[in-house]
Parts: C-alpha cells; structure tokens; sequence
C-alpha cells in the first residue's frame, strides 16, 4: 500500500470534528425539545405538508442518533473499503464539504419536524425542499472535482469503467446538479408544496437521466471510433 492510500484512509482531524460536532448539535437538539415532544410524534410527511405516519418518541430520536451521527461516520470510513481508495487524496476537500452539508441538512430536517410536532405554523415541505435546492447546489458546484470511486458520484457501467467517461460526465452533472438545485430553491420560494413533485421530477430528470444517457452516449461514441 503506497503513502497516498494510507493518508486517504487514516482518520484524521476533519473525522473527528465532523463526529464531535454531529454528537453535540444531537445532544442540544435532545436537551432542548425531548421534554416537549409527545411520547408519540409525527415521523412522515405527504407532499402537501400533512402527517401521515407515527412512531414513539424513543425511536425517532434513536433514527436521529442514526442518520445524524452514524452515518457520517460511515461515510468517513466507508473509503477504507473501496477498490480505489487512493483517489479519495485528490478530492479530499469535496469529500469534507459533502459530508458537512448532508450533516446540517438532516440536523435541520430533524429541527422542522420536532417544531412542526410542536404545532408551529411552518411551510414544512418547502422549507425541507429549499434546503434540499441548497444541498443540491453546493454538492454539484464542485462535483467536478470528484474522481473514480465505487460509492460516490455519477456511477454508471461506463463511468466506473473509463476515467475520461467519469471525468466528463461529472463535469456536466455537476452543472445540472447546480441547475436542479437553484430549481429547487426557486420552487420552494415561489411555488406551494402540492406543485413542488412537478420540480422534483424535473430536478431528478437533470440530476440522474441526462447525466446516464450523456454517460451512454460518450461511451458509445468512443466505441465508434476504436
């Protein structure tokens, strides 16, 4: 294993920051609202806002503990386990950026549904889809940077395969990505929560079947031309 592998896969500085903070902002959100909410409270939400599932209070805050703090971890250490580990060096700073921004957006998924539990008169769906625009945007703004792995990215038969397919199919679905998100955003200023399943079908078109199709399309151009 080269010294390139072993610094990709050391836990390091920025793990241990992501975890303390992920475990304290988990531990004020506990202090501050677990003596208010009921012992059962609304986990599922419709698209127009309405609450159609429960669960106790127990278990939500042992999913919270989950998503919130558990899988951040296992993105910092699920790189260990990848075939291509070492490219994990040259996009360390996205990789830092991405787990930040899906930490504070389930914090904050997490905060409205413990207000709306409370009866506060919030756009739920909206706001959760506004900040979804948000996260969209920051993670396509650089997907660029991101280089051949097994768990992250764009990852089609063609992409996994060919380092060019990969680099230029997350350039352009990086712009898209960018594009769905500022969509998103938009939405969720601008339209009510029962038209917003028309933007996310839109925003899923750009984010996931161009960049696929694109994917297919530069492989079977390269096919032509061998």
């Amino acid at each position: 294993m080269n010294e390139t592998t072993n610094q990709t896969i050391r836990w390091g500085k920025q793990d241990w920051i992501l975890l303390i903070v992920n475990a304290v902002i988990f531990g004020i959100v506990f202090f501050v609202f677990n003596h208010q909410l009921p012992d059962v409270v609304g986990s599922h939400y419709n698209v127009k806002g309405e609450q159609d599932g429960t669960m106790a209070k127990s278990s939500m805050w042992l999913l919270y503990a989950g998503v919130g703090i558990v899988l951040p971890v296992f993105l910092s250490v699920v790189r260990n386990v990848d075939p291509r580990r070492q490219n994990y060096a040259r996009f360390s700073e996205y990789y830092t950026l991405m787990r930040w921004t899906i930490s504070l957006f389930i914090h904050g998924v997490f905060v409205l549904m413990m207000l709306q539990n409370l009866d506060y008169d919030l756009p739920f769906v909206n706001i959760v889809f506004g900040g979804l625009g948000i996260m969209w945007m920051i993670i396509g703004n650089r997907m660029g940077q991101l280089r051949s792995n097994f768990f992250m990215g764009i990852r089609t038969p063609w992409t996994i395969t060919d380092e060019n397919n990969w680099r230029s199919t997350h350039r352009l679905g990086g712009r898209l990505w960018f594009i769905a998100g500022i969509l998103m955003l938009l939405g969720a200023c601008l339209l009510s929560a029962k038209w917003l399943i028309a933007v996310l079908i839109v925003s899923m078109i750009l984010s996931v079947v161009i960049p696929y199709l694109y994917s297919y399309l530069l492989y079977a151009g390269s096919k032509k031309k061998s």
